[in-house]
């Protein structure tokens, strides 16, 4: 693992400075990446490219992206003005004047566009084999399936809002083209997604280090899959993982994400963005992936409190049971009694370095709810997961399964990772809930506004302003 990661960081380093100008060429201060004459002549250079994908989806996606639907759900607390920008997305009234999230939109575009680069060229360089075409390409149409997905259920209303998905998405880039493109429909990007997953399930290896491999794609399908309602194709390939007998269920909360001991990843991490640049002197890391949630949430600086804090009704929710210990764990309760009381969270301190996007833990969770929602509790294949879940957080197993009961594992779970925002989406899909935080779940303020870049195209569609009332 520590070889893997040292290529990592030296191939990151070296696009970012000597390889930089053969592999792309880039016009600061835009949103375009136009590849140069000779962009990319060698297989050598095309693996040095796909590096760079993975590196700049870690920009996006250790914690920076999915905080935002966090903060726009019921997990988190007002901000209060201590971050000024995620005050505006936690009263819903984001607009395209927001640069810190333009910023989270625009890096997932240049992964996207670095991977369509790639398989728009990587046939035809010097060196290149059948295999290694194969394994780059697959491994490029992920980052692009991850990357439009993680937009369009931010910047877009969910799956199923419409019969027949026919609102708007987003753009959807499946090209080089550099040409400002309008929104395609939500239907068009899910099946774009969909194939994509499919295409990198089908060609990507069964090994492939710390990038994604072939049970990546099928975690993340089982993923994009729960996300349309489609429960049967959820619940297979979450147990196409979950039974391949690659991943364990980390026992110890304490180092339920990361504690790089021995370099090894925790054994249920499926797919995660790996911190590099590590130090063999001091054997510190000082590429932190998870900076994204350590930054906002950390809480165990004597001289700070964190941006990000837990709601009353978040806090409530993992403590009420005191025997559990994601309560005992992840949350603590200061100035107790007093009229500022709050909660801060301790699930991503110092000791968070990577950043998982895909875990057994969630595999656990997407089988026992779609099992539920088939099934009703003729098949009890769910409840054994989630009394697994349940043994690890030191509590009693449940005799029986329902809806609600997965539903409440899921957030004390996957609390701050955010996933919250989508699920009550979901639910609200399927006439489950009503409101969030005493507004319509559907209200134009629970989808982020687009940049104002992206005005480029002419004629584009932007969200409805004015926020839930």
């Amino acid at each position: 693992m520590k070889k893997i990661a040292a290529f990592l960081a030296i191939a990151a380093l070296a696009i970012g400075t000597s390889s930089c100008e053969k592999i792309l060429d880039f016009q600061a201060n835009t949103d375009s990446q136009i590849p140069a004459d000779s962009a990319i002549l060698t297989i050598s250079d095309a693996q040095e490219l796909l590096v760079s994908v993975y590196d700049v989806a870690a920009n996006t996606y250790g914690g920076w992206m999915q905080n935002i639907p966090e903060v726009m759900a019921d997990n988190v607390a007002d901000p209060l003005g201590l971050n000024g920008e995620y005050a505006q997305i936690w009263r819903w009234t984001s607009s395209f004047f927001n640069g810190s999230f333009g910023g989270q939109y625009r890096d997932a575009y240049i992964a996207i566009y670095r991977a369509n680069t790639l398989l728009e060229e990587v046939a035809d360089l010097e060196g290149a084999t059948p295999d290694a075409v194969q394994r780059i390409s697959a491994e490029a149409k992920f980052i692009r399936a991850i990357s439009h997905f993680h937009v369009v259920r931010i910047w877009a209303m969910p799956y199923g809002y419409t019969s027949d998905n026919s609102h708007l998405g987003i753009p959807l880039k499946i090209s080089a083209d550099q040409t400002p493109q309008m929104r395609a429909t939500v239907a068009d990007v899910y099946a774009s997604i969909i194939q994509d997953l499919l295409d990198a399930e089908a060609d990507l290896p069964a090994e492939n280090g710390i990038f994604a491999n072939q049970m990546a794609a099928k975690a993340m399908l089982a993923k994009v899959y729960l996300e349309m309602g489609e429960f049967v194709d959820a619940k297979a390939k979450a147990g196409e993982v979950i039974n391949s007998g690659n991943y364990m269920l980390e026992q110890d909360l304490t180092k339920r994400f990361s504690d790089h001991q021995n370099d090894n990843l925790p054994a249920e991490f499926i797919f995660t963005l790996v911190s590099t640049n590590e130090s063999t002197a001091t054997d510190t890391i000082v590429d932190e992936r998870g900076t994204g949630y350590v930054w906002h949430y950390r809480s165990d600086d004597p001289n700070a409190n964190p941006a990000l804090k837990s709601s009353q009704d978040m806090y409530v929710a993992a403590t009420s049971d005191t025997s559990d210990l994601r309560g005992q764990l992840w949350y603590e309760a200061r100035n107790v009694g007093s009229p500022d009381e709050f909660y801060v969270v301790s699930k991503f301190n110092s000791s968070f370095l990577d950043a998982p996007l895909l875990h057994l833990t969630e595999m656990y969770l997407i089988y026992a709810e779609c099992n539920v929602r088939l099934n009703g509790d003729s098949d009890d294949s769910g409840l054994a997961l989630i009394n697994a879940l349940r043994q690890r957080a030191g509590l009693t197993d449940l005799s029986s399964l329902t809806l609600n009961d997965v539903m409440r594992e899921r957030r004390l779970e996957m609390a701050f990772e955010g996933d919250r925002l989508f699920q009550l989406k979901r639910q609200g899909v399927q006439g489950e809930i009503q409101k969030i935080r005493g507004v319509d779940w559907d209200c134009p303020g629970m989808i982020l506004q687009f940049p104002n870049f992206e005005g480029t195209a002419q004629g584009f569609v932007y969200n409805e302003e004015g926020g839930c009332n």
